[in-house]
């Protein structure tokens, strides 16, 4: 039997006194309501501020999870929430809640914190997750004071730990600028910091600086400035593993086009789709971030054409191929994107299966135009074979055009035919000059349509 209390009612009198069966309540220490104070006193300890680490973990599609997988999303989501809790351990830290999907650590170190964000992706990404095919989690590493009572913590960080969250995709890691001031430029081996420049936090007034640690299952190492290591081995540095999944990012204007393409190649183990963009600008912004290793890119989208982006794309990142792709071919069209640095060429009425084709194609190196696209090159390039009699090639350029066919770069060109990379380079200019083309990827198709490949 619980203990009679007798309530006031706010108004001078009292209340009926009323027994609470089984039911636990707690008093606030002043014991105040409505002027009155209860005949006994509860003590609680102030508040001791401490400067933390916050790391904030949930995975991405966890209802989704649930729906399609049951039983098997439920043991999924177990051993993730076991493999949060081994990496903050690890590092000096600890896991103080769950709730769902999410998982809530803190570290008094923010070195360390980020060491266990990275061990946490990494885990997440070598681990056979079974009939669930991937999992993929998002999360936000802040540092700051707060009030701490027990296990439990008040304060702005984690309010920002969350917000900070929200902002990412699957797979992404997203650090504060308070976090990044406290590495004094020490990472953990294998990643590198990405400035994501001032961000607006939902709720929050002011700008957030933001920072992604990029671990990437497959980058180029000069796609990044080389490694600045510190006194215990660490630094900057980029992750390279030939066997991870190829990483693509998906920019079209339709959200119903984007979320087909996501449910098709999520269905296949060689992809990891790494996020959307619904424009070009978006798109340029998602591949500084995300490095990933293909764009599946649209052509006609507002603020930005994919023309547009595809151009900036390649300026800054050469390394990242990129498929374009539209709903009709015009000519124009089609050279001006190939010009600008596109991969290949497909149409959207194209099979799914075709779509994987051309991006496994781009990732090794390759061209893959749609049919029809192919067919409007090559008739484009009979026209001017006819018009325009071109310069015989030497039989060492031969060999040149038949590796551009390929996909080689200038490195592997050197390396197969046993020349230098600058021999290399004046071959494919000449090769370029000679045939009247204005790219490797129109000199490749010429080698295909005459049977040089």
């Amino acid at each position: 039997m619980a203990r009679r209390v007798r309530i006031h009612d706010g108004h001078g009198s009292r209340g009926a006194v009323r027994p609470w069966d089984d039911v636990r309540y707690v008093i606030p220490p002043t014991g105040v309501i409505g002027g009155d104070r209860y005949p006994w006193r509860v003590d609680i300890a102030p508040p001791e501020t401490r400067h933390l680490t916050f790391l904030f973990a949930d995975v991405e599609g966890s209802t989704r999870l649930m729906e399609r997988h049951g039983t098997d999303a439920g043991a999924a989501l177990s051993r993730y929430h076991e493999l949060v809790a081994l990496a903050a351990s690890r590092h000096g830290g600890k896991l103080f809640e769950r709730i769902g999907d999410g998982a809530y650590a803190c570290f008094t170190d923010a070195g360390e914190a980020v060491a266990a964000a990275d061990a946490v992706q990494r885990a997440i990404v070598e681990h056979d997750w079974g009939v669930i095919g991937r999992m993929r989690v998002r999360i936000s590493v802040v540092t700051g004071d707060v009030e701490a009572r027990d296990d439990r913590y008040y304060g702005r960080p984690l309010f920002r730990a969350a917000r900070l969250q929200a902002l990412a995709n699957g797979g992404e890691t997203f650090l504060s600028g308070s976090t990044v001031d406290e590495l004094g430029g020490v990472l953990p081996k294998g990643t590198l910091l990405r400035d994501l420049g001032s961000q607006r936090l939902r709720d929050v007034p002011e700008p957030e600086r933001v920072f992604s640690l990029v671990h990437t299952s497959r980058a180029r190492s000069d796609a990044a400035e080389e490694p600045q290591a510190s006194e215990n081995g660490q630094g900057m540095a980029i992750v390279t593993d030939e066997e991870g999944p190829i990483r693509v990012l998906l920019v079209d204007d339709h959200a119903v086009v984007r979320r087909g393409l996501r449910g098709f190649l999520e269905l296949l183990k060689d992809f990891d789709v790494v996020g959307e963009a619904e424009n070009g600008r978006e798109g340029v912004a998602a591949a500084d971030r995300l490095m990933p290793d293909v764009i599946l890119m649209d052509l006609l989208m507002p603020e930005m054409s994919g023309l547009e982006a595809i151009a900036a794309i390649k300026d800054a990142h050469p390394e990242i191929e990129i498929v374009a792709v539209t709903s009709f071919i015009e000519e124009e069209k089609v050279t001006a994107a190939l010009e600008a640095g596109a991969s290949g060429y497909l149409l959207k009425d194209a099979e799914a299966e075709e779509v994987a084709q051309a991006i496994r194609a781009a990732y090794n190196g390759e061209v893959h135009l749609d049919p029809a696209v192919s067919r409007l090159l090559a008739q484009r390039l009979r026209q001017r074979k006819d018009a325009e009699p071109v310069e015989p090639l030497t039989a060492r350029e031969k060999e040149v055009l038949t590796q551009l066919a390929k996909g080689a770069a200038n490195k592997e060109i050197a390396y197969e035919l046993g020349i230098t990379e600058r021999t290399a380079r004046t071959h494919v200019s000449n090769i370029l000059g000679k045939l009247g083309l204005a790219s490797r990827t129109q000199a490749a198709l010429y080698a295909v349509e005459h049977k040089l490949v």
